[in-house]
């Protein structure tokens, strides 16, 4: 079995290429987040890219996190197969996963109702071409200690993309992992998909067939 290689690329350390995408309120990109009976909503939310939909983990995953609040999303994509008339085929599910203070909620979006689903996957499709750059040494005359804001983007929006890699039968291919601000091209590709995906999302969790 091959091994799952995950790197992430911080896209706001290369070349500004776009303008820095709006700072966008989370919490009014979902459906009202009024659930508060899970204990422990920040795992509840992390776990979006890895948790089972419909059988098998998803195969992307967008996310966003607001730094200084307490608001955290993620949209989770993977196929499944649905029969209809002795035919069957394989359509585009989508799961959001929320949380806003205390709260969370999860809801679901398919396909053949909701074009935006695969618009979503359409614009991921449409990323420009990355290229890792290793970071530089810290300068030896600025300060001591650098601030670590824990993975995030200080007073900003954290946007992640995460990709599994294509199976070929016998193993994954490697995984990538994107983290952005909002000064990169991941910004629109998540903000503009919640908003698309906003009307979309209801209580209909996907068949497991």
């Amino acid at each position: 079995m091959l091994g799952v290689l995950s790197f992430s690329l911080a896209l706001s350390g290369a070349p500004q290429t776009v303008e820095p995408y709006p700072l966008l309120r989370l919490d009014t990109l979902v459906p009202p987040v009024t659930d508060t009976h899970r204990e422990n909503p920040v795992e509840f939310v992390e776990r979006g890219a890895t948790d089972d939909l419909s059988w098998t983990s998803p195969v992307v995953e967008l996310a966003a996190k607001a730094d200084m609040r307490w608001t955290a999303v993620s949209v989770a994509f993977n196929w499944v197969w649905i029969t209809d008339d002795r035919s069957r085929r394989p359509i585009w599910f989508a799961r959001l996963r929320a949380r806003h203070n205390r709260g969370t909620i999860e809801r679901f979006a398919d396909s053949r109702q909701c074009p935006a689903v695969q618009e979503a996957l359409d614009r991921i499709a449409g990323l420009p071409a990355l290229t890792p750059r290793v970071p530089a040494l810290p300068d030896p005359l600025g300060p001591a200690t650098e601030i670590d804001s824990g993975g995030g983007y200080l007073h900003d929006n954290t946007y992640r993309i995460r990709m599994r890699g294509r199976f070929d039968g016998v193993a994954w291919s490697d995984r990538i992992e994107i983290t952005a601000n909002s000064g990169s091209p991941v910004a629109p590709v998540v903000g503009d998909t919640l908003a698309q995906l906003l009307p979309c999302w209801t209580e209909t969790a996907p068949p497991r067939q």
